[in-house]
């Protein structure tokens, strides 16, 4: 809007009382603004019309005390008797006005001499900023409104809008909410209500000043214990482009969690209001790569004269970066913790012996792969990569705690690994799970991350393990929340003969008009969270395949459904997992899930001949099965070699979970102790 009508003659009289500038830091204003390419106001008479004019300019240039100001693109000619009176400084801040005495002036512009003395007309509460290209939606009960966003305040900002075709401002009430929201291209900035603090326009067009009306917005259901903030020496720094303004800034970060962080502002320069999402927003720590994420201011709070705290809520990330935060987060709290990808892997394979995590038996099972094991994780442990994270407690080369998480499913992932000896004559069991247990409360938030359910499998008579995991389902008592499932677990020889399917039998890929058939028997005998996991059915196509994933970063991982028929009737489903070889020591996910819907129906040599046309393509002498029900291969005749637990849980109750363990992960050493004791006196 290169010219309108000057409406604001109190800004003469103001002239009166307000405070003077002096000419020295008139011309450095001036200086300045000619410098930026920004733009002046200028207030123009008319006595012909017996208007005043607000009209756009630009310097074109200032020296000796005299300045050139050209008039903007689109201004229309004056009268004769027109002219310039006095030139509007604006800066975001403040206002400065002060007379001018033309040297010159013609259609194009006009040359004018500084005067001696300007005038500091008012200062906002914190600076306004011009904007471009974000897009303006304003809803109220039914009416709507697009347009663009033209200055901006954390405090209030300017927008210009038309009616949707068909609908009139007259429907708008001012003195009632709207609800704003900013765009830009397909991102959502900002939304929420606000409030109308003046409007001018008509019916179909509206220039409109806006207000947040929320201070603190509350993003994230509110925590029972709040989640510790660390103060880091030297303080990390955020940086950012901010949306509205298109302007490259930095803040230091005064605290962190997994969860959020916050900074702080000069009163007169802030730019964060709550509500506003700040995308590839980045965390840089002191002598370390940057995190990058998508944050939300969630409040503004002053702390202290000319200071503004403001709070930020991580909205997403991916899984690297996250895993840089966490490590960031626990080795600021202990030197000995780390969620780092490089750890030695010798220093890996004594602790996994020596704590008896490889018993005899498991190594008899992996021994004839050992170098295959130690290449997956050489590359595991070493290789920067999205699908694996570890936390280790480790003094110089000696591990003292571990726990892995992977990616084990298309949205599911798995807990595994997890063992501990002392350090210092001190148990390290619960250190470690804490540390996995922050590491998870920020892992279930972030979308990019893609993990709807969080699984572990355990024997049950792991009493520190069933404590912790086994016990939150227990107490929950909601297994479409956190289900556990009790499966056997044997070993499909290779070696003998092999047997083929009965005639009345069938067997091929799952098919999904089958699917109702297996939710009826999951549901009743479980009503677990099995078939959430292996997702029948269902596609993705914005979500690159798991075994996609893998592929990229040189490992295998396959899932594949088969089903076992009779006469047309669903008798058992094959979950057939491949993956590199030591992904998982006990090879849980090398292996066959059966999942028996028809016990009694289901004689175990039928099942044998499925089995054999699977086991044949994994080439090793056995084939880890884990059959569910449990009870399925001793009411056959078949020996049992050991029982898993699978839990699983919907990442939408991990708050509860996490409140859980808290409660849990606070008992004393004594208390577990004497708990432990008590237990094994009973029986």
């Amino acid at each position: 809007m290169p010219i309108r009508l000057f409406l604001h003659r109190d800004l003469l009289e103001a002239t009166r009382s307000a405070p003077v500038i002096g000419k020295k830091h008139l011309i450095n204003t001036i200086h300045r603004l000619h410098f930026m390419n920004g733009n002046i106001l200028v207030h123009v008479g008319d006595p012909e019309h017996q208007e005043d004019l607000l009209v756009q300019g630009r310097l074109e240039s200032c020296a000796a005390g005299e300045i050139r100001c050209l008039w903007a693109q689109g201004a229309p000619r004056f009268s004769e008797n027109a002219q310039p009176l006095h030139v509007i400084v604006e800066d975001g801040l403040s206002l400065i006005l002060f007379p001018v005495r033309l040297t010159g002036c013609d259609e194009t512009g006009f040359s004018a001499v500084l005067p001696e003395t300007g005038y500091l007309l008012g200062k906002r509460r914190a600076r306004r900023h011009a904007c471009r290209d974000t897009e303006v939606t304003l809803t109220q009960s039914g009416f709507s409104a697009q347009g663009d966003l033209v200055d901006f305040s954390p405090f209030a900002f300017r927008v210009r809008l038309e009616a949707e075709p068909g609908l009139s401002f007259i429907w708008m009430n001012p003195d009632d909410s709207i609800t704003i929201c900013l765009r830009k291209g397909e991102r959502i900035l900002f939304s929420g209500p606000c409030r109308c603090l003046r409007q001018t326009g008509n019916l179909r067009k509206r220039e409109m000043v806006l207000a947040p009306l929320r201070g603190e917005i509350q993003r994230f259901r509110k925590q029972k214990t709040r989640t510790p903030r660390l103060r880091l020496t030297p303080p990390p720094s955020v940086h950012f482009v901010h949306p509205c303004l298109g302007k490259p800034m930095r803040r230091i970060v005064t605290d962190l969690t997994f969860s959020g962080f916050a900074v702080e502002e000069q009163a007169d320069d802030t730019v964060l209001m709550p509500g506003l999402i700040l995308h590839d927003l980045e965390i840089r720590p002191a002598g370390a790569s940057g995190i990058t994420c998508t944050a939300q201011v969630i409040y503004r709070r002053k702390i202290a004269k000319g200071r503004i705290r403001c709070g930020f809520a991580i909205l997403d990330m991916d899984f690297r970066a996250y895993r840089h935060l966490s490590h960031l987060m626990v080795h600021s709290g202990s030197s000995l913790a780390r969620f780092t990808c490089e750890i030695e892997t010798d220093a890996l394979w004594e602790f996994f012996f020596d704590t008896g995590f490889i018993y005899p038996q498991k190594y008899h099972l992996i021994q004839s792969a050992r170098e295959a094991f130690k290449d997956t994780y050489r590359r595991l442990y070493r290789e920067d990569q999205d699908i694996e994270a570890h936390f280790t407690l480790q003094e110089n080369d000696r591990i003292y705690g571990h726990v892995s998480i992977f990616r084990a499913y298309q949205r599911a992932w798995m807990v595994h690994h997890l063992a501990a000896r002392p350090l210092n004559g001190k148990r390290t069991g619960l250190f470690v799970l804490k540390n996995i247990l922050k590491f998870f409360d920020g892992l279930y938030r972030y979308p990019s991350i893609r993990i709807d359910h969080m699984m572990f499998y355990f024997r049950p008579e792991n009493y520190f393990t069933n404590l912790f995991f086994g016990g939150f389902a227990r107490d929950l008592g909601n297994p479409r929340a956190c289900s556990l499932d009790l499966f056997a677990y044997l070993s499909h020889p290779m070696d003998g003969p092999r047997s083929s399917l009965p005639p009345d039998w069938q067997f091929g890929a799952f098919e999904t008009r089958h699917l109702p058939e297996m939710e009826q028997f999951y549901r009743n005998a479980s009503g677990g969270l099995l078939l959430d996991v292996l997702r029948l059915g269902q596609t993705d196509p914005s979500c690159e395949p798991l075994e996609e994933v893998y592929r990229r970063h040189g490992f295998l991982r396959q899932c594949h459904i088969y089903e076992l028929l009779h006469e047309q009737a669903l008798k058992a489903l094959l979950v057939v997992d491949r993956s590199s070889p030591g992904f998982n020591l006990s090879e849980l996910l090398n292996g066959i899930k059966v999942v028996v819907t028809d016990p009694a129906g289901l004689p175990w040599r039928v099942l044998s001949a499925a089995l054999d046309r699977l086991a044949v393509d994994y080439g090793t002498d056995s084939v880890p099965l884990m059959i569910y029900p449990a009870t399925y291969p001793s009411q056959e005749g078949i020996s049992v070699e050991k029982r898993y637990l699978l839990w699983i849980l919907d990442t939408q109750y991990g708050r509860e979970y996490v409140e859980y363990m808290e409660n849990k992960t606070r008992l004393t050493l004594r208390f577990l102790l004497k708990h432990l004791l008590g237990k094994m006196v009973s029986k």
